[in-house]
């Protein structure tokens, strides 16, 4: 009877396993709530903003060339050291005449010594450190820049993740069709069949044709799961996230006015990025080229020393100014300027480099723009007249005036051209998001 109740349970629990495990979050998103999903869990933007966050910390380093350091120490001292034993007695004020004692100078007894002390050290003029501290605010400025590029390719990635999640899903619904026309076709094919109006090649034609159809279907299907886990991948959600899109393809696109205009490039946040970059190794090689100078720097110091922990009974004070100049390190500096030289030499022409791929960028993408908008019209019209064409061919076929292998290509080519029809349309909102990606500017 156990066994049984354990034979009973085990059936229930592998029945119901498939539902349990099946089970997926439904999520229906329009493209503006998909965008800001994006900006606020994508893990590439993330990490673009923590980067900014870095920059941001180095240039606040860069703060020591205007404030000054302070240092609190406590030190502890045991010695019998003749030189430090008398120098320790007079830093706590506690030198007698006998410790002039040439026998107590040359082997003095063991003494303890505390020392507290704080240190100032005050920057005054150090011109490279200020053309650093431009370098690194030059640098900060870059990586915000590349952040804002990152959020706006994101938004890029979103938009074509997105269509193409709606190009799936209409590729299914059109298969689909094709797929319950080929079986009620291959059922008129049996009926005349029974009644010798086709032969058994017909009949056999119109398997083959719902099999391909069958797999062309599941194809289509795994494309779909695929778009909707990429696109779940790029907002940051879980993969097994069934995403459903709210705004369909077939919307009527306008022909933009803006393609024909010439944009301006140089406020474009990437571009910007490569000129603050360029920015900040112009003032690098300045703040070499400064190391040849003089640096004067303020010091000061104030200190209690006793033989107890902690103990102030005598103090002390140090104040001065240190001129320090490099004169001579081996050419190590006049390396560092040739490097520094070069590099910017390097960040102009990749500035040059960039700047004119993009204007290339540019103009190819308003001509794939023109283009898929021409093919839109093209590729409706050929779907309209394969439909018409099916549509006829159909009703022959029942009257038994066409053959069934025409009637099964014409099928396929009303099934081929509604799938460019719903690419076509794709490749039209892609092209504008890339436009509009090349210009940082919302064209529609």
């Amino acid at each position: 009877m156990r066994n049984i109740t354990y034979l009973l349970t085990f059936v229930l629990v592998m029945t119901n396993a498939p539902m349990v495990f099946s089970q997926q979050s439904e999520l229906k998103l329009s493209l503006k709530d998909a965008l800001q999903k994006a900006e606020e869990n994508n893990r590439q933007i993330n990490k673009a903003k923590e980067k900014g966050k870095a920059a941001k910390a180095e240039y606040r380093q860069t703060n020591s060339v205007f404030l000054p350091n302070l240092n609190l120490s406590h030190t502890a001292i045991t010695t019998n050291d003749p030189l430090a034993a008398f120098g320790f007695k007079l830093k706590q004020e506690i030198t007698t005449q006998a410790d002039f004692n040439p026998v107590l100078l040359n082997d003095p007894d063991r003494i303890e010594n505390y020392n507290t002390k704080i240190e100032v050290q005050q920057p005054i003029i150090n011109i490279d450190g200020l053309y650093g501290r431009k370098a690194a605010n030059a640098k900060m400025q870059a990586v915000d820049y590349t952040t804002e590029r990152t959020i706006n390719f994101t938004k890029f990635e979103v938009k074509k993740a997105y269509y193409q999640l709606e190009l799936a899903h209409e590729a299914v619904n059109v298969i689909g069709k094709s797929l319950e026309t080929a079986k009620s076709a291959l059922q008129l094919t049996k009926d005349n069949l029974e009644q010798g109006y086709v032969k058994e090649a017909d009949l056999l034609s119109a398997k083959v044709r719902v099999l391909e159809l069958k797999n062309q279907l599941a194809d289509a299907k795994n494309a779909q799961m695929q778009a909707g886990e990429l696109l779940a991948y790029i907002l940051g959600l879980d993969i097994r996230t069934e995403i459903v899109t709210t705004e369909k393809l077939d919307q009527k696109p306008s022909l933009l006015q803006a393609i024909n205009k010439d944009q301006d490039e140089g406020i474009r946040s990437d571009i910007m990025a490569y000129k603050k970059s360029l920015e900040a190794r112009e003032n690098m090689l300045k703040s070499e080229k400064m190391r040849f100078l003089p640096r004067l720097n303020a010091f000061g110091a104030y200190e209690w020393n006793d033989s107890q922990l902690l103990g102030t009974s005598a103090n002390n004070y140090l104040i001065g100014a240190s001129l320090s100049w490099d004169i001579f390190k081996g050419y190590k500096n006049v390396g560092k300027v040739q490097k520094a030289r070069a590099e910017l030499k390097i960040a102009e022409l990749d500035l040059a480099d960039y700047q004119s791929k993009s204007s290339m960028e540019i103009q190819a993408a308003k001509r794939n723009l023109k283009v898929a908008f021409d093919r839109i019209e093209m590729s409706k019209l050929a779907k309209d007249q394969a439909e018409e064409a099916y549509r006829i061919r159909t009703n022959r076929y029942k009257q038994g005036m066409e053959k069934t292998t025409d009637v099964l290509q014409s099928e396929s080519m009303a099934m081929m051209k509604n799938l460019d029809y719903i690419n076509s349309l794709y490749q039209y909102h892609v092209a504008v998001s890339h436009l509009e990606l090349l210009l940082e500017k919302e064209l529609q």
